[in-house]
C-alpha cells in the first residue's frame, strides 16, 4: 500500500471532511462531543428561515442610530462643515446606511465576530467599507492567540490579509480562547430548529386534511398490484382538502384505522410561542416590537419600548460609535484627526423623556450630576461638585442651603 493510500485510510478512519468557515478536517471525537448542529452555518440558516431571529436583527439594526449620525471635533463641538460631513457619511453608505447597519449587525450578533474590509479608489484612498461574511473568514493565530493574518475565502479566489488591513471586532470574548467561534444563538438553536420542524408538521398535518395518517387493511387475497391500485385510488379520491367528508364503501376493504395526534403532539403551537419568547429574550427585543399583539396594551407596550431603547439600543449604539470611529482611525486617519462620529441620541422621544425626569431627580437631591450622567451613558465630570447633591433649579449645593438667603437689591 502506498503512503498516500495509508494517509487517506487514516484520515477516513479518524477524521471527517466538513465545512465550518471553510472546508477542513475535524476530528470525529469533536463531532461526537459537540453536536454538529452547533455550527456557524446552522446559525446563518436560522437567520434565513426563522422569522423571529431575522426580525430581531433587523429591528436592532434599524433602531441603532435611528436619527442618523453627526460629527464632533476634538473639542467636542458639533462640526458644521457640510463637505467634510458628506465625505464621512459616504464611507458608510454601502450602498445605503441602513444596509450597512443590517449587514454589520447580522454578522455581529449571529457570529459574534465582525470583519470589515476597506475598498480603495485608484488614488489608494479608502472610499467605502464592505462587511464580510464571517463564515468566509479564517484567523491564523500564534501560541499566545495573537492574530497573524486573516484568510478570506470566496467563490472566485482566496486572499490573505494582515491584521491591520481588516477591521476585526468581537461582540464578546470566548471563555476558552480568542480564536474559537462563539454564538449568541448557541443556547436557543434547538428551540429554533424545533420551531421549523413544528412548522413543517403543521403544514403536512393540514395538507393531509387534518388527518395525520390512516391504516387501511385490505383483504388477504389481493395481490401486490391490486393493493397498489387500491392505494392509488385512495390517494386520488380521498386525499386533500377538496375531498374531505367523503365516504368510502368498498367490498374489498377489511378495516380502516385512523391514527390521530396525541395531546403532546398537538403542543406545537405552545412550543412555537415559547421559542419566540426565548429568541426575544436572547436579542433583548420585546416581542411586541416583532408585531406579536397578544396581551398587548398601551401601558406595557410603551414601557417595553422605553426599556428597549434605553437598555438594548443605547449600549449597542455606543459599540456602533466605537466601530465607526475605529474604521476612521485605521483607514482614514486624515478624517479621524479632525472629527469623531456620534449617534444622534438627543432627538429620540424616549431620551428626552428620560432626560427630563433625570433633571428632576438631580434637582430633588435624589441623584448627583455624575450619577445622572452615568444613567445617560455619559462620562463623569471631573468637577468635585458633580458628585455632591444639589437642590433647586439653580443647582445649589446641598451643603450650602443652610446659609441665609440674600435678597436682591430691588426687593424690600
Amino acid at each position: 500500500m502506498s503512503v498516500a493510500s495509508k494517509i487517506k485510510k487514516y484520515l477516513k478512519k479518524n477524521f471527517v471532511w466538513t465545512q465550518t468557515s471553510n472546508w477542513s478536517f475535524v476530528k470525529l471525537s469533536t463531532l461526537f462531543k459537540n453536536d454538529a448542529v452547533l455550527d456557524v452555518n446552522t446559525f446563518y440558516e436560522l437567520y434565513r428561515f426563522n422569522w423571529d431571529i431575522r426580525q430581531c436583527v433587523r429591528k436592532l439594526a434599524q433602531a441603532i442610530s435611528r436619527n442618523g449620525i453627526y460629527l464632533k471635533d476634538n473639542q467636542k463641538k458639533t462640526v458644521e462643515d457640510e463637505v467634510l460631513t458628506e465625505e464621512v457619511f459616504d464611507l458608510f453608505k454601502a450602498p445605503t446606511f441602513l444596509k450597512f447597519k443590517v449587514d454589520l449587525y447580522r454578522n455581529y450578533l449571529i457570529s459574534w465576530e465582525l470583519y470589515i474590509l476597506p475598498l480603495y479608489n485608484i488614488q489608494w484612498t479608502c472610499i467605502w467599507f464592505d462587511v464580510l461574511d464571517s463564515r468566509a473568514v479564517n484567523k491564523t493565530v500564534d501560541a499566545y492567540w495573537n492574530i497573524i493574518n486573516f484568510t478570506v475565502y470566496s467563490q472566485w479566489k482566496t486572499a490573505v490579509y494582515k491584521p491591520e488591513e481588516i477591521a476585526y471586532f468581537k461582540f464578546e470574548d470566548d471563555t476558552n480562547n480568542q480564536a474559537d467561534w462563539m454564538w449568541l444563538l448557541h443556547g436557543i438553536v434547538y428551540d429554533a430548529l424545533s420551531d421549523l420542524e413544528a412548522m413543517r408538521t403543521n403544514y403536512y398535518f393540514y395538507q393531509n386534511s387534518a388527518v395525520p395518517s390512516a391504516m387501511i387493511l385490505l383483504d388477504d387475497w389481493l395481490d401486490e398490484d391490486e393493493q397498489q391500485n387500491a392505494k392509488d385510488m385512495f390517494d386520488a379520491q380521498f386525499r386533500g382538502s377538496k375531498n374531505q367528508h367523503k365516504t368510502i364503501v368498498s367490498w374489498w376493504v377489511k378495516d380502516i384505522k385512523t391514527i390521530s395526534l396525541t395531546p403532546r403532539d398537538m403542543e406545537f403551537i405552545n412550543q412555537r410561542h415559547l421559542t419566540t419568547d426565548k429568541i426575544s429574550a436572547c436579542f433583548q427585543v420585546p416581542k411586541f416590537l416583532l408585531w406579536y399583539g397578544e396581551n398587548a396594551n398601551y401601558n406595557n407596550w410603551s414601557n417595553f419600548r422605553k426599556e428597549f431603547v434605553e437598555w438594548t439600543v443605547r449600549p449597542l449604539e455606543q459599540d456602533f460609535e466605537n466601530i465607526l470611529n475605529r474604521l476612521l482611525a485605521m483607514f482614514r486617519p486624515d478624517l479621524y484627526w479632525k472629527v469623531r462620529v456620534v449617534c444622534d441620541w438627543e432627538q429620540l422621544e424616549e431620551s428626552q423623556e428620560r432626560m427630563e425626569w433625570l433633571r428632576k431627580d438631580v434637582a430633588s437631591w435624589i441623584m448627583t450630576i455624575n450619577e445622572a450622567r452615568i444613567e445617560r451613558w455619559f462620562e463623569k465630570l471631573q468637577d468635585e461638585n458633580a458628585d455632591k447633591p444639589v437642590v433647586s433649579r439653580n443647582l445649589v449645593l446641598l451643603e450650602d442651603i443652610w446659609l441665609d438667603a440674600v435678597l436682591p437689591l430691588n426687593e424690600e
